[in-house]
């Protein structure tokens, strides 16, 4: 037999002892009990089922009245309490307590179904109500032996507890020995161990960028689950994206922080299936399997780039396959994350002619600005630079009609949680700095130099109202007596000179007639 399967033993022949000593040596130091040597033969007795998560970080072995286990309670648990046949506990001899406390593990295991418990047959096999705040309560009944078995739990029960006997009365407990009293109304505290769903969140958006065709970094992660015999068998988180996502590069995958190799302990690939404009990443367990442990995270970090926008709302969710638990209750193998959420959005604005708003004015350019806000945002102290993958400033440049197009903004993130959306913003204010004007045209200087914009999910085909940066047309100066004065004086000297010149002409003509 190798170690781990040693262990796997072990490990299951634990919690049935362990489910045995809960229903027949202990843990029932309340309720009702006679402080006799002397089991009272015409009384009858009860169990009460308190139904606990583990682990659930409360009180593992809380005390026999009920009132003070502190891990958290589970409902709609069904058990099965039956008689057991040829166990005499009243006839004075060692004979049937004896039988009881050679019951082996394995027994227990093997009793989950059918009406025999090895030798010893079961009858009178009755369904407990489910519990409700994590209790269930028999009737009254006779003395002797039961055997409890868990029949159904929730889907978040990965899995079942083992069947256990206990005994009305049960023996109270002082120590290691009895301390000679008996409990009637018998407390019991098995566990059930749960499954979390698996979580999948957006890292930190600006280590990435903030343009179209940056990466969107996400991460999986899934608490292992509890699951029969111990065994994991199949370990698998797939993710589908949305079309206007790519993904291409490497996954990290890590347990407990350490990280995984890739072909030793799982593989990953990237795959478009039947739908070659979705990607789809797959991790598979492989090596790891065999060192997983209950309360361990396996974790799945990945990105995918940006490539269209659409309605800018970009929707994704993973799944985890667990020995093909059904951890969220939807009876399918596997168990999805929550959604999450990014969101882009595109600018587009006009560079105009201050004198005439029709005119658009090609080749200004604008260095941009994002901020923590939704408004009012252009004159913050604080804008983070919009740069390019290289780590260069992004210039967004005014076309041949003026049009300036940012293809994409980031927006913010969000992930569901409880039905709502938080941690991002719905709209984004930016800021486009003029850095460079239209040529013949004035660059605006200072805080005049600064436009604010709001970005909002999605694409657009129009200027929005409003959405015009005007420039005024630069002035030259003015050429000597050429202005309206200089006009006038130009004029009335060329009168005086025409003037002189007629007056000179008719002089000399008078001059020459005199002479005749």
């Amino acid at each position: 037999m190798s170690q781990n399967t040693a262990t796997r033993h072990t490990r299951r022949g634990l919690t049935a002892v362990a489910a045995l000593a809960i229903g027949a040596a202990g843990l029932f130091t309340g309720g009702s009990a006679a402080f006799a040597q002397n089991i009272d033969t015409a009384a009858d007795g009860s169990f009460t089922i308190h139904k606990f998560e583990n682990p659930g970080g409360g009180a593992q072995n809380p005390g026999g009245t009920g009132t003070n286990p502190t891990s958290k309670p589970i409902d709609d648990v069904v058990f099965e309490y039956c008689s057991i046949n040829g166990v005499d506990l009243l006839n004075g001899t060692n004979t049937g307590w004896n039988r009881l406390r050679a019951i082996t593990a394995d027994e227990l295991v093997g009793a989950r179904t059918g009406t025999s418990l090895s030798d010893l047959t079961l009858s009178n096999c009755t369904e407990l109500p489910a519990t409700v705040g994590g209790i269930a309560k028999s009737g009254r009944l006779p003395l002797g032996a039961y055997l409890i078995r868990e029949k159904s739990a929730p889907a978040h029960v990965t899995k079942l507890s083992e069947p256990f006997v206990v005994t009305l009365p049960t023996p109270g407990i002082n120590g290691a020995a009895g301390d000679g009293s008996w409990v009637y109304d018998v407390n019991l505290y098995p566990k059930n161990d749960v499954g979390d769903t698996p979580v999948k969140t957006i890292q930190n958006q600006p280590g990435n960028g903030y343009l179209v065709g940056s990466d969107v970094s996400y991460s999986i992660s899934q608490r292992v689950p509890a699951v029969a015999n111990d065994t994991y068998t199949k370990f698998i988180v797939s993710d589908t994206l949305d079309p206007r996502l790519k993904g291409s590069k490497d996954p990290v995958v890590s347990l407990n922080g350490t990280p995984l190799a890739a072909g030793t302990d799982y593989t990953a690939a990237w795959t478009t299936g039947d739908t070659p404009e979705r990607s789809t990443l797959t991790v598979t367990l492989t090596g790891a399997l065999a060192t997983l442990q209950v309360g361990q995270t396996v974790k799945v970090d990945f990105s995918a780039t940006v490539e269209s926008l659409g309605n800018g709302e970009i929707v994704n969710q993973a799944f985890t396959n667990v020995n093909d638990l059904d951890l969220d209750g939807d009876n399918e193998p596997g168990t999805p994350t929550n959604e999450v959420w990014t969101r882009w959005g595109q600018v587009m604005l006009k560079k105009t002619n201050s004198a005439n708003a029709a005119d658009g004015l090609q080749g200004a350019e604008f260095r941009v600005w994002m901020s923590e806000k939704e408004a009012d945002c252009r004159l913050d102290s604080d804008l983070a630079p919009v740069n390019n993958a290289d780590g260069t400033p992004y210039i967004a440049t005014s076309g041949a009609n003026g049009i300036i197009s940012i293809p994409g903004l980031w927006i913010g993130d969000d992930e569901l949680n409880g039905g709502t959306k938080v941690n991002g913003l719905g709209v984004r204010c930016y800021v486009l700095e003029e850095v460079k004007a239209p040529n013949g045209f004035v660059l605006p200087s200072g805080n005049d130099a600064k436009t604010e914009v709001i970005v909002r999910p999605g694409e657009v085909t129009a200027v929005p109202v409003g959405g015009e940066i005007p420039n005024k047309q630069q002035e030259v100066p003015g050429l000597p007596l050429t202005g309206a004065a200089g006009q006038v004086i130009m004029v009335v000297g060329g009168l005086a000179l025409v003037s002189i010149a007629v007056g000179s002409v008719l002089l000399t003509r008078r001059r020459q007639r005199a002479e005749v």
